[in-house]
């Protein structure tokens, strides 16, 4: 969809999924939404691998581990019963704690004076985000 704000994450993510094919705005929001959760559930053991490598991250990345967490099983749920339901505010509300929750990780670091090396991670996950959160306002 044009109208999102990355195009080609946008059509990459929905022609993905063999569903696009005969799926309304809502269920291609759904499979974006869907592919937040993956993203999530990817990021969540990305970060399970740095804790072995970077100890010394630790405390920063038990506190994205969390906010990942929370992405997957509490923010992107509400989405998909929101959309599935025909109320995509709650969806989109969802979705915005995506892209905040993965802002919050990447802060994290800078507050306890490290670099952070999951800043492509947390940028890829808030694009994403941003294009689900476009297709939800669509439904608006």
């Amino acid at each position: 969809m044009q109208v999102t704000p990355s195009y080609d994450l946008c059509l990459k993510t929905v022609l993905a999924d063999p569903k696009s094919k005969d799926a309304d705005l809502t269920g291609l929001a759904l499979i974006v939404v869907d592919a937040v959760k993956v993203k999530g559930i990817n990021t969540i053991n990305y970060i399970k691998g740095l804790e072995n490598s970077r100890p010394d991250l630790k405390t920063v990345l038990d506190y994205c581990a969390d906010v990942y967490n929370t992405s997957v099983t509490v923010d992107v749920p509400l989405a998909v019963t929101a959309l599935s339901e025909g109320n995509p505010k709650f969806g989109e509300d969802g979705i915005v704690d995506v892209t905040v929750e993965s802002q919050a990780c990447e802060s994290t670091f800078g507050q306890y004076g490290q670099r952070s090396p999951m800043t492509s991670v947390n940028q890829d996950m808030e694009d994403l985000a941003n294009v689900a959160r476009a297709m939800i306002r669509m439904l608006l």
